[in-house]
């Protein structure tokens, strides 16, 4: 069994463990509930932000899915093509996640 990989939250301290949602930002990796509080007064003055933090978090939600999906994909052409999905879904979420907290 692999081991799950751990990380800090930038902004509450806590430990994040790989499954959970979360994402990385300028300031470190982060629960996406951590993000969302930090970013709460921007988002109920700015529609768009709003708009962009929710698509985002389906990204990152897509991610969590693809890495559960990849340990259980028992074909390893199924694992890779779940792999690739899941690399250009971390390309766009970081797309997003960079421009909402900027």
């Amino acid at each position: 069994m692999r081991q799950l990989k751990r990380w800090k939250c930038a902004v509450c301290g806590e430990e994040i463990i790989e499954g959970q949602l979360f994402t990385f930002y300028a300031k470190g990796p982060v629960h996406w509930e951590c993000l969302e509080r930090e970013l709460a007064a921007k988002l109920y003055k700015d529609v768009d932000t709003a708009a962009l933090l929710r698509l985002d978090r389906f990204l990152h939600e897509g991610i969590v899915l693809a890495k559960q999906l990849e340990y259980l994909a028992q074909n390893e052409e199924t694992r890779k093509m779940i792999e690739e999905v899941r690399k250009q879904l971390e390309v766009l979420a970081a797309k997003f996640t960079k421009e909402i907290t900027k």
